[in-house]
């Protein structure tokens, strides 16, 4: 099961790298802003829990879905960009086994301990 779920996961980030190029984003930016949601892993600074809840915040879906629904109503293209980035990123660490945390630590995921 778990292969099943990486390699859907693998389809959503080459869907979400195509539209990605599709509309003309800067490839630079996406280089420079793909590795920028693992800065909420400095949460845990404060303990498992908030660490977990920083992280879990950018790391879930609907947050980047709502990224991307708020630049296209606002017609603002960087924050659409932002939104694709964020979700590559997602998608991409659900490739790798990196899931939402849990409270007792960050090796503990909704896809199984790291």
């Amino acid at each position: 099961m778990k292969n099943f779920l990486k390699l859907e996961q693998l389809a959503l980030l080459i869907g979400l790298l195509f539209i990605y190029n599709q509309l003309g984003f800067s490839w630079m930016w996406f280089a420079i802003l793909f590795l920028s949601p693992d800065l909420f892993m400095l949460g845990y600074l404060f303990g498992n829990k908030v660490g977990a809840i920083t992280y879990n915040f950018i790391h879930h879906y609907a947050i980047s879905i709502l990224i991307i629904t708020i630049g296209y109503f606002a017609k603002n293209d960087t924050v659409i960009m932002i939104g694709l980035i964020f979700s590559s990123h997602i998608a991409f660490d659900r490739i790798l086994g990196y899931g939402l945390k849990k409270y007792d630590g960050f090796k503990s995921t909704h896809l199984g301990n790291l």
